[in-house]
């Protein structure tokens, strides 16, 4: 086997590849059925991806990837010594979320086999495996949570910096009226009812922003995440992350607005998905930079932000919306459905025409937007940078 490496990688793209801090993965097919790496991979791989590591000064992990007839792919790393290790999880992330992983998920338990004659093994095998991401706590996300946790999904990390307070207990599965006396954190509150839930998902409950390190190290290590925020400020943090750790990206979002005489102007229960290629909540327009930048200043210096308000040099924050439980329900369904259709592929339509849905309860109505958009100017420099991306290192985790 011939890698034409002389042809495709030239000195300068090796240059950038190591400014970047990348890896090179070379990849190639067996459209004959051959499931794994064969002997002559092997030797290949032994001879050419040691080599490879000497084109850089550090000890930085190369690897070779095989697709099966199938689709599925397989990867791995070689290191100097010539020693093969396994790359645990392969995904490829689009309109569809395809993950592969080396682990095998064992037997469905009794309360898993109605998603398996639903779904099929192998999304029932995708969800046992996956570590999924939820920001925000409050109404949409602890559905969010509760929709995860009763799929099999296998692990949580869920962000919340709030308490509960007694207003919460309309719309926050599982929250008690023992839980808002003793204020106790939104996510502490819903670790202990999956926990009592005993259906094995492990939650870590993870209490700040998304302005912090630590929690920026927890989310990048997720397959999936869910943002149930209301904030620019939030949303714009996750479409950096996701963008730059090539995280697939599901916002649930509510807009209620109430005409002040016990009545409604409109509700509306909305789901975007974000993935990597495609746009983003900030080129779809769902907020802004001059909102971010106001909230920033409203969280970090009120004072300061009070002042440029009332100069009209900064946007106002907006105040809490009201809450309907059965709005939040709906928003939370429409991305959670979204989901499974693009991990399960039960859609008659294609998934990118699902980009956008909103249900409009007032109207009565339930609209699809197609993502036509492309990688916002401002993110796509870090698309795939990692932790080489200067807007999470700079704008996010500063802690």
């Amino acid at each position: 086997m011939l890698w034409p490496f002389a042809e495709i990688v030239s000195p300068e793209l090796i240059t950038d590849i190591d400014r970047r801090n990348q890896s090179l993965v070379t990849i190639h097919s067996h459209p004959t059925g051959q499931a794994r790496f064969s002997a002559i991979n092997d030797k290949n791989d032994q001879v050419l991806l040691p080599s490879v590591s000497g084109w850089f000064d550090d000890e930085r992990p190369h690897g070779a990837a095989v697709m099966q007839a199938d689709g599925v792919i397989r990867a791995r790393t070689v290191d100097e010594a010539r020693a093969f290790e396994a790359i645990q999880t392969v995904a490829v992330i689009g309109d569809e979320i395809r993950c592969w992983r080396q682990a095998t998920a064992g037997s469905a338990e009794p309360h898993e086999t109605r998603l398996k004659q639903t779904f099929g093994q192998g999304t029932l095998k995708l969800l046992r495996g996956m570590r999924v991401g939820v920001v925000g706590c409050s109404g949409t996300g602890s559905i969010i949570v509760e929709l995860l946790t009763r799929n099999a999904v296998r692990e949580l990390v869920i962000v919340d910096h709030d308490t509960l307070d007694t207003i919460n207990l309309n719309r926050i599965v599982n929250s008690t009226s023992a839980d808002a006396e003793l204020q106790k954190p939104k996510v502490l509150a819903l670790k202990e009812a999956d926990d009592r839930i005993g259906l094995g998902t492990v939650v870590h409950a993870l209490e700040g922003i998304t302005d912090s390190a630590a929690i920026v190290r927890a989310l990048i290590d997720c397959d999936v995440i869910f943002g149930c925020v209301d904030t620019a400020f939030g949303r714009y943090h996750l479409d950096c992350i996701a963008s730059a750790y090539l995280i697939p990206y599901f916002d649930v979002g509510v807009h209620l607005d109430a005409d002040g005489d016990e009545g409604i102007h409109a509700a509306d229960a909305v789901a975007h998905y974000v993935h990597p290629e495609g746009g983003s909540l900030l080129s779809r327009g769902v907020y802004t930079m001059d909102q971010v930048t106001a909230e920033l200043w409203h969280h970090t210096d009120p004072a300061y932000y009070e002042q440029q308000r009332r100069a009209d040099y900064l946007a106002a924050v907006g105040e809490d919306q009201p809450a309907v439980m059965s709005i939040n329900m709906q928003a939370s369904c429409l991305a959670f459905n979204d989901f499974l259709a693009r991990v399960s592929g039960f859609r008659l339509d294609a998934n990118e025409e699902f980009t956008t849905q909103r249900f409009r309860l007032v109207h009565g109505s339930f609209e699809i937007d197609a993502d036509r958009e492309k990688p916002h100017r401002l993110l796509r420099p870090y698309i795939g940078a990692g932790d080489q991306s200067l807007l999470v290192r700079n704008n996010i985790a500063h802690d």
